[in-house]
């Protein structure tokens, strides 16, 4: 018999976004609420560092969204794994993941990585 695999998150995880302008950050997703989970400042400078990266090479940038993992067991609550660019006219994309998580790094965001066989 096949061991099924569950793939349900556990309870101290939350997906989360940090949306991002050139004025605030937000956090949407949290279970408590984001006065309850403050964003560190460590996030803080790395998210405004890639915005206005970003602002310099993306015409019409009007927000950043980082998408990933908030576990509440962590020093370091939050783990990125992807960055939507939205522009003015209403397009946008997502950032190919080698530059995103360069990105990342660059600013002192952890990135997610699952591997496949684990």
């Amino acid at each position: 018999m096949t061991q099924k695999k569950d793939f349900l998150f556990p309870l101290f995880e939350a997906h989360v976004r940090l949306l991002a302008d050139d004025t605030s950050i937000h956090i949407e997703g949290l279970p408590d609420g984001p006065d309850t989970l403050p964003l560190p400042s460590l996030y803080k400078n790395g998210i405004r560092a890639i915005y206005n990266l970003l602002e310099t090479m993306v015409p019409l940038l009007s927000c950043i969204c980082i998408s990933g993992i908030w576990d509440v067991r962590k020093n370091v609550p939050f783990t990125a794994f992807d960055l939507w660019i939205q522009q003015e006219t209403e397009e946008g994309f997502y950032l190919p993941m080698a530059s995103a998580q360069s990105l990342f790094r660059e600013n002192g965001i952890p990135y997610y990585h699952h591997p496949l066989n684990a």
